[in-house]
């Protein structure tokens, strides 16, 4: 087995995989294709992705590949491009699977109704061509082959390694990101029942809300009954060395190791600061002009990660300071 050295990934790479499942061996016969899946890569260890439960998240370290050759990692050069591209991908999660599309995306065959719905090319493509990279030439019917084929990437080779049986061990064990796909759907699902199919990722249940507040109350339990609000405590439980200076001190870990992971988390530090400012921002302002009680609750919410990330960034500091 083998996993995606994360040291020579970037942001916005695109990783290109197929497997010994069966479903996969098949698309690659039918489509006379090298590959039966394409991913995002956003960073921190960090991909998105769209599967049959939809488009949601997922870690490096648990992407297992059978065969060196199953994977190919491209990428484009313009960073822009790149952090938008990334940015309509993170809006798109929780969405719904196509599998008509899907089905179809060889013979070039799609429906415009099932055009908010997503396949793994078709997420990839419309990410790239939401930043004005058109990477295939049909974004709504197309195959990983044609991404990993097309003009505007280029190979990263040499990604792969064999995986240790730590590692194996690891990327078999409890997932908390299939947890958290698994509340984002069950809110999705409960959403739809309120307000309709319109209603295919988290940001449309903003944006619904905005149009029609009719449904606040309800929106507003079902989060609460979900457990997406306290999603963030598994985290620092399961790592409280981030939160704590004498605990991060304490891994066992050299001198120089202990300064290079204080380097990287600071970094996850600052972008989870900046991802998590600019939704509080959001949220204080459709609290304060919509008076939605959801706004209420997501701003809440954020103030919270808001709260932990500069706990996270200060620890990181505070290490760095004594080395």
């Amino acid at each position: 087995m083998y996993l995606l050295d994360r040291t020579k990934l970037k942001s916005g790479d695109i990783i290109l995989t197929r497997s010994n499942k069966k479903n996969s061996k098949l698309i690659c016969k039918i489509t006379k294709s090298d590959f039966s899946h394409a991913i995002l890569y956003v960073g921190e260890a960090s991909y998105i992705h769209s599967d049959l439960d939809g488009v949601h998240s997922g870690n490096i370290q648990r992407l297992l590949i059978d065969e060196l050759r199953f994977a190919k990692v491209v990428r484009i050069k313009d960073q822009a491009a790149i952090n938008e591209a990334i940015i309509y991908a993170r809006l798109q999660v929780g969405t719904s699977y196509s599998k008509y599309s899907a089905a179809n995306a060889y013979t070039k065959v799609f429906s415009k109704l099932d055009a908010k719905r997503q396949f793994c090319s078709r997420l990839v493509a419309k990410a790239f061509e939401a930043a004005s990279i058109r990477l295939v030439s049909n974004s709504d019917a197309c195959l990983p082959q044609e991404i990993a084929d097309s003009k505007f990437v280029h190979e990263i080779k040499d990604c792969a390694y064999k995986a240790s049986e730590e590692e194996i061990e690891f990327a078999l064990s409890y997932d908390p990101i299939k947890k958290q796909s698994e509340i984002t759907n069950y809110i999705l699902e409960s959403a739809r029942r309120l307000m309709g199919n319109k209603v295919q990722s988290l940001s449309d249940i903003t944006s619904t809300l905005i149009n029609d507040p009719t449904f606040d109350n309800e929106i507003t339990e079902i989060y609460e009954r979900s457990g997406y609000l306290s999603m963030w405590r598994y985290e620092q439980e399961r790592n409280p060395w981030r939160y704590d200076a004498n605990l991060f001190e304490s891994l066992p870990l050299s001198k120089d190791q202990i300064n290079q992971r204080a380097i990287e988390e600071l970094k996850v530090a600052n972008n989870l600061l900046d991802l998590y400012k600019n939704n509080l921002e959001q949220y204080f302002y459709l609290k304060e002009q919509f008076k939605l009680k959801y706004a209420e609750q997501q701003f809440g919410l954020y103030k919270q990660l808001v709260e932990n990330a500069l706990d996270h960034k200060f620890t990181t500091e505070t290490v760095l300071s004594k080395t």
